[in-house]
């Protein structure tokens, strides 16, 4: 049986597992340097995205895989995609956990130094989408939407993920204080956008050849 035909890494078990990890990953961290002082705090809510980032980056190129590189890698992807999806909204949601925790145990610390209008209305926005979108992926409240309108909702959706995590990387690459994170996110973040493009540039080329053949 091929690796990725195994239960554990496909579907629910999948989600289960990824969830798992990062639940034992932000406990670790917990443990290992608090919240006693608002700059390890901050540390964990980074650790919270790092952690989210690649699922998000995997529901992107699901689709262009399959497009691109048909194969049993592209077939998983595909088949799992929304369970990436999910996976990134469970890790992304320990972010808003711990912003809660800075602003019960440093609530100045946060208003001082980390407080911008601007992040705080994109994050509001981040999270009305999330919860949109999470429970949109759930099989009974999507058959009560339109077809289009859960592609539209999708589709936006994964595009604002990829741009505001992308985004949130790209700076600190290209800053003096650049960590190995961040340029790997940087650089994966691109490729897969190049893959999405790609995917998208070879459908089209395909839809106009087969409207001249008909023409």
């Amino acid at each position: 049986m091929n690796l990725l035909q195994y239960r554990l890494l496909n579907g629910w078990p999948l989600f289960f597992l990824i969830a798992a990890v990062t639940f034992a990953a932000m406990v670790t961290a917990y443990l290992l340097i608090g919240v006693d002082t608002p700059e390890p705090a901050v540390n964990i809510i980074r650790l919270s995205v790092q952690l989210a980032s690649p699922w998000v980056f995997l529901a992107f190129v699901a689709r262009p895989m399959t497009q691109l590189f048909p194969g049993n890698l592209s077939k998983w992807l595909l088949r799992n995609r929304r369970y990436f999806g999910l996976s990134f909204a469970a890790g992304f949601g320990w972010q808003a956990v711990f912003i809660g925790v800075l602003l019960a145990l440093h609530n100045a610390y946060y208003w001082k130094e980390m407080h911008n209008d601007i992040d705080l209305l994109l994050r509001m926005a981040s999270y009305v989408f999330l919860v949109a979108l999470t429970i949109t992926s759930f099989y009974p409240v999507r058959r009560k939407m339109r077809p289009e309108h859960w592609r539209w909702m999708h589709l936006v959706g994964i595009w604002y993920f990829w741009a505001a995590i992308w985004t949130s990387y790209a700076p600190m690459a290209m800053s003096s204080n650049a960590k190995t994170i961040d340029v790997v996110y940087t650089v994966v973040g691109l490729a897969a956008l190049f893959l999405r493009v790609a995917a998208y540039l070879r459908a089209r080329s395909h839809n106009l050849s087969e409207a001249n053949a008909l023409s």
